[in-house]
């Protein structure tokens, strides 16, 4: 036997044409809501409703989505009520309910119910709802790094600030661009040109790295060495990229990378701990490692110089940290530098020692 419960008027309608008791026992009579203005029926052991305003009409949600609204807060969230019932996507896979409030919740069985609204949404639906490149969300809209927004997609994620707008991105791509020698070393070896190289190191929040150039020969003052090395691909947390200048006389690149790579993972996974980011995901982790960013990559001159003796000279050092936000614009929206044949959006400051002078440079582009 089931309690009888009361069910009437615009909401008992909709029930009847959804399917009446094959769609759902009601568990509740009708009630109004908290705020005043609508009136709803719980159904199915409070897994689905039946909401309705004057301005709204009678609308269903269950399941996932209707959890993702009632821990939002029901009809006083951003949301406001549901304006359509839980629908299918076109593409078959997922499932949705529009809001009053400019928002949405959408399902699918691999990212479970997400919520999307305000610029973002509005990014998002000009692109192609979920048919676009960017498929479904994958996280609430969430706070961003720099007083911004954002939500993460199956293949990117939409980033908003007030003075920038909604951006849509793919991952982020940072390649090392080449070198150029303002001024080479004093006499060397025997030699009058430098043979340089650089040992470029990465830290985010999430990942730490580290790859070495070739080494270039008979460089002089002037000489421009474009180059292309990826250094970094993925989300726009922030990064730190740590330059080293080498010049190589008898010692093994390779194993002076090695170790300026066990000196930042050191730092690094100090950080990352301190900063409580390991077990942060999403958006929310570019917000809490901003103020902190920098703290995760070493300060590589002073750390290696006192831990080996340098078969090579190193030239000098630079650091240069580059802000989530910074990150998203430089991709997105920042044309391309070029000096001397070398195209970049960030350079290092001038790395001088031993008489020489360096400039090394990077790109950053969407994935």
């Amino acid at each position: 036997m089931h309690d009888a419960f009361e069910i009437h008027g615009e909401i008992y309608k909709k029930w009847i044409a959804l399917g009446g008791l094959a769609w759902g026992i009601p568990c509740t009579d009708e009630t109004g809501t908290p705020d005043g203005v609508g009136r709803y029926n719980h159904f199915n052991n409070n897994t689905a409703s039946i909401y309705w305003t004057p301005n709204t009409g009678a609308q269903a949600i269950w399941g996932a989505i209707r959890g993702k609204w009632a821990a939002m807060g029901w009809e006083r969230s951003v949301l406001g009520y549901p304006v359509t019932d839980e629908t299918g996507t076109p593409d078959g896979v997922g499932r949705y309910n529009h809001f009053a409030n400019a928002g949405s919740i959408y399902w699918t069985p691999n990212t479970g119910a997400n919520v999307v609204y305000g610029d973002i949404r509005k990014k998002w639906e000009s692109l192609g709802w979920e048919q676009s490149y960017l498929g479904y969300p994958t996280t609430d809209e969430t706070e961003f790094a720099d007083g911004g927004r954002a939500n993460l997609f199956e293949n990117g994620g939409i980033y908003w600030w007030p003075d920038t707008g909604a951006v849509d991105l793919r991952d982020v791509v940072v390649h090392y661009t080449g070198l150029h020698c303002f001024g080479e070393t004093d006499w060397d070896q025997g030699s009058s040109a430098d043979e340089p190289y650089v040992i470029v190191s990465v830290t985010t929040p999430q990942v730490a790295d580290t790859k070495r150039s070739q080494v270039y020969g008979d460089v002089d003052a002037g000489d421009t060495r474009p180059d292309l090395m990826e250094i970094y691909r993925g989300k726009p947390y922030g990064i730190n990229i740590g330059t080293v200048l080498m010049e190589n006389d008898f010692g093994d690149p390779n194993k002076y990378k090695d170790e300026v790579q066990k000196i930042v993972m050191g730092v690094h996974t100090a950080g990352t701990l301190a900063l409580g980011l390991i077990p942060v995901a999403g958006p929310i982790i570019a917000a809490i490692a901003g103020p902190a960013l920098g703290s995760l990559m070493p300060s590589i001159g002073g750390a290696i110089s006192d831990l080996f003796d340098w078969g090579d000279d190193r030239i000098g050092s630079a650091t240069v940290t580059i802000s989530a936000k910074q990150m998203v614009l430089l991709a997105a929206r920042t044309n391309n530098t070029t000096f001397s044949g070398i195209g970049f959006k960030v350079e290092t400051p001038l790395i001088s020692g031993d008489g020489a002078s360096y400039k090394a440079y990077f790109g950053f582009v969407p994935a």
